[in-house]
């Protein structure tokens, strides 16, 4: 990783000797919830996505299995309803990766627009759709107005026999969608670890089970978010991790917070995941860092002093 702080530097470099001294990235990973509050209560049950990598491996077998069943039984297309994290990684996997070929095409739906809710719609051929009901409270209002709205729509289309075979749930254990999957008789239900937030999903099964269904090799996904998992937990600026965490804080708080990244053509989606993980990551107690987007390049005389590129 290159850096040009220029002026900066000298913060930077406090900033990083007192993440060594306070042991902060050993605290992390032993999820120490004192670095972000002295209550334990909405931290220490938020850390499991540290483990996303480890813990979607031991599902490895099970998504693949149920990915080649959904195949052999001639489904061709997939609608996940959800909404904020628990949509957001699938769509950017979709668009960034592309369908394999023999795989399913995926599409989101996270707009309660009545609109954008009959587009999707009118594009099913709901004897080849499955449905993707994902939600980790599995009470999310938006989600399971969708749920209720397309199933029975289904039920109309597909009978009491077919119907349960078009439908899977994604959620969190002891859920009320988990309930309603199993009274109706889901194909398959996701059960999640539940200590993981939505917006830091993408590697659980919040995200690896649609992008398996588009046909992303998940093995490999996996084995590298391995490989740059231990790489961010060395206690050294060998940890690219903690050094652009470090940029983002020291010089957020000198008035520099607004992050603007400029992505590569064949990665330009995953801004708008990035873009939601920093934004309500940050964006607390007054404070925060805003991420910028999609911006046009233009000359650097053009840009204020509260930059970050």
């Amino acid at each position: 990783m290159k850096l040009s702080l220029g002026k900066e530097q000298k913060i930077y470099e406090d900033k990083f000797q007192k993440l060594v001294d306070e042991k902060i990235i050993e605290r992390i990973w032993k999820k120490d919830y004192t670095l972000w509050s002295s209550n334990p209560d909405e931290i220490s049950n938020r850390l499991g996505w540290l483990d996303s990598p480890e813990n979607s491996f031991k599902s490895l077998n099970e998504i693949n299995e149920f990915v080649e069943s959904v195949k052999a039984d001639g489904f061709t297309h997939a609608l996940l309803m959800g909404m904020g994290g628990s949509s957001l990684a699938p769509e950017v996997f979709r668009l960034t990766f592309g369908v394999k070929e023999g795989y399913l095409d995926l599409d989101v739906l996270d707009s309660t627009d009545p609109g954008a809710v009959l587009d999707k719609e009118r594009k099913l051929d709901f004897t080849k759709t499955l449905f993707i009901v994902s939600t980790k409270s599995g009470g999310t209002v938006e989600t399971m107005s969708f749920l209720k709205y397309f199933y029975n729509k289904a039920l109309d289309k597909l009978g009491k026999e077919k119907v349960q075979k078009h439908f899977i749930a994604i959620t969190d254990p002891g859920s009320g969608l988990e309930d309603i999957a199993k009274s109706l008789n889901f194909r398959k239900i996701f059960l999640n670890d539940p200590n993981i937030g939505g917006r830091y999903s993408a590697l659980s099964l919040f995200g690896v089970v649609p992008a398996a269904l588009v046909g992303v090799d998940i093995q490999k996904l996996l084995n590298n978010a391995k490989t740059y998992s231990e790489e961010s937990r060395l206690n050294n600026d060998k940890n690219s991790a903690a050094v652009l965490g470090i940029i983002m804080g020291a010089l957020g708080e000198k008035g520099k917070d607004k992050v603007t990244y400029i992505m590569s053509p064949q990665i330009k989606y995953f801004g708008a995941w990035v873009e939601q993980l920093i934004a309500e990551s940050t964006g607390k107690n007054g404070k925060g860092i805003i991420p910028v987007d999609l911006e046009e390049v233009t000359s650097p005389e053009f840009y204020s002093n509260d930059r970050i590129f």
